[in-house]
């Protein structure tokens, strides 16, 4: 769960209420709140690519559209009404059909908040420009933002380096790539070696660098 926030760059306790619930204390005492997202795994199994893609539109619905958390339930609700669940989250179907179901008027966004303001529909679509789909029609390829920035380097893919972030075009783990420089190798070295750019070599270090979540 902490691998999965630092990556989408929120906070483990923030997915593990969406996918397992979360109790909390109120004057008549202890409650339960339901998970926000059924997890594709069993439970207390990590949680698998398609549930990564699917908290960061979550994520990129919810810090665009303003909604605050004691909201968040109903907006989810709101989005299963349509889709049946929230896996068409990762489907390229939301890509192409289903974002445009918040389009209300004047091509803006209303907002599933309280407040009801409207966005700009780039929130949604700023999201799915880091997502690649697959045959299936699900999410393939998922380039997290490094630093807050959008970039085409590192990726994560559910058949490539255990699904860990690699170098796209290398496959190679950017982990693996950085811990080398650490160790003192040279970046030109390292681009050689790897047959790289030394600017895919830099995006590396810049992702193992980045801010934690």
């Amino acid at each position: 769960m902490a691998v999965a926030a630092r990556i989408l760059g929120t906070n483990p306790s923030t997915l593990r209420a969406w996918f397992h619930g979360r109790t909390y204390q109120t004057k008549a005492g202890r409650h339960r709140a339901a998970p926000v997202m059924a997890a594709t795994q069993n439970a207390g199994a990590p949680l698998s690519f398609i549930d990564l893609v699917e908290a960061h539109m979550l994520l990129a619905i919810r810090r665009g559209y303003g909604i605050p958390l004691k909201r968040l339930r109903a907006a989810m609700d709101y989005l299963r009404r349509d889709g049946g669940d929230l896996l068409f989250l990762a489907h390229r179907d939301f890509k192409h059909d289903r974002q445009h179901l918040y389009v209300d008027r004047d091509d803006f966004l209303v907002s599933l908040s309280e407040r009801g303001q409207h966005v700009e529909p780039r929130v949604i679509q700023d999201g799915l420009k880091q997502i690649v789909y697959g045959e299936d029609g699900y999410a393939d390829r998922f380039f997290p933002l490094v630093n807050g920035q959008e970039q085409k380097t590192i990726m994560l893919a559910p058949n490539i380096g255990f699904g860990r972030p690699v170098l796209a075009k290398l496959g190679v783990s950017a982990e693996a790539v950085a811990a080398r420089f650490r160790a003192g190798e040279h970046l030109r070295d390292l681009a050689a070696d790897y047959g790289a750019t030394p600017e895919e070599i830099e995006d590396a270090l810049r992702w193992s660098d980045r801010r934690a979540a």
